[in-house]
């Protein structure tokens, strides 16, 4: 669907967005970029949905070499960017039916079609309601409606999830499942660790306009180990706080580390939250007071920091 081979884009700043980027979706491919600020993952958004002119390096979309007026190539792409547009004075029907005008659909067909994604993902209330009436999540339904009206043979999302509750993510999810099933392609930009996992057959990871790994999401949480990272989070007791964590010889083996900061211990686990009864025990008996516990399993946030050092940001402005 998409093939880019050593793609660079520079903007007129100067600034390198992309430094030489190789990467390629095939029908049925859920690829998912993931980087901090400035690290090309919208730049490349950018580039494949043609909204950016070609640069250095090769980019086909389609088995297609972009040429100048890529407007064929643009039809068969439907794109979710990261803040909503809409016309505010139109309801939510009447812009989904503006985009397929735009896209070449019958009013008919049209209509149908958004009458069945705006049931999808929940938005069938406000199919007659001004858009300026919508809040942030509403808005972002309507973007993804509007996205998927022409059934596009790829989908490009930016944060496609922001702003949508837990069931109209899942339900977002879904469509992009059977989209792949029918062998579509999309390319999403997220920095959401657990949608990733949840919704990518292939992650990649951007940094500093470069790739620094690439595979399934199992593939690359492997590069990390299994550990789960377990934080009891404490509070004085009369006699105060001891400067220690507790001895290694109280806990299982499957206590892998320990450590005591201000006000926490931070335990690895190799056997996940089972190991946790013994922990809490050995706490308590160091004379601790427990104020709450905190299990978190390693993801593709751990995977960033392994390859680059750097943390992964939860939200990409302008990269």
């Amino acid at each position: 669907m998409f093939e880019a081979i050593e793609l660079s884009f520079t903007y007129p700043s100067g600034r390198k967005g992309l430094r030489g980027v190789s990467l390629r979706g095939d029908p049925g491919d859920r690829v998912v970029v993931m980087g901090p600020n400035g690290s090309g993952k919208s730049t490349l958004l950018r580039l494949v949905s043609t909204e950016f002119p070609s640069h250095p390096g090769s980019l086909t979309l389609f088995g297609q070499a972009r040429g100048p007026s890529p407007r064929d190539l643009r039809r068969r792409i439907g794109i979710v960017q990261d803040t909503p547009v809409h016309v505010d004075d139109l309801t939510g029907m009447e812009n989904g039916l503006l985009f397929a005008e735009l896209y070449g659909l019958p009013k008919d067909e049209s209509a149908s079609a958004l009458e069945a994604l705006f049931t999808s993902l929940g938005l069938d209330d406000a199919l007659h309601v001004p858009t300026r009436e919508y809040s942030y999540g509403m808005k972002k339904k309507l973007l993804i409606a509007q996205a998927l009206v022409h059934d596009p043979d790829m989908l490009v999302l930016d944060e496609p999830a922001l702003g949508l509750d837990p069931p109209s993510q899942e339900a977002l999810l879904r469509i992009l499942e059977e989209r792949s099933e029918g062998g579509g392609c999309t390319l999403v930009a997220t920095n959401e660790p657990a949608l990733a996992q949840a919704l990518a057959t292939a992650v990649v990871l951007f940094h500093e306009g470069e790739i620094v790994a690439h595979g399934s999401p199992s593939e690359l949480l492997a590069q990390v180990g299994g550990a789960t990272r377990i934080e009891v989070h404490i509070t004085a007791t009369p006699a105060g706080l001891p400067a220690t964590a507790p001895s290694l010889k109280e806990l299982p083996a499957d206590i892998l580390s320990i450590q005591r900061l201000p006000g926490r211990i931070i335990a690895e686990s190799g056997s996940g939250p089972d190991v946790l009864p013994q922990l809490v025990g050995a706490v308590l008996r160091a004379g601790l007071n427990i104020e709450r516990i905190e299990i978190r399993e390693p993801d593709l946030a751990d995977v960033f920091a392994l390859f680059t050092g750097q943390t992964l940001a939860t939200r990409d402005e302008d990269a």
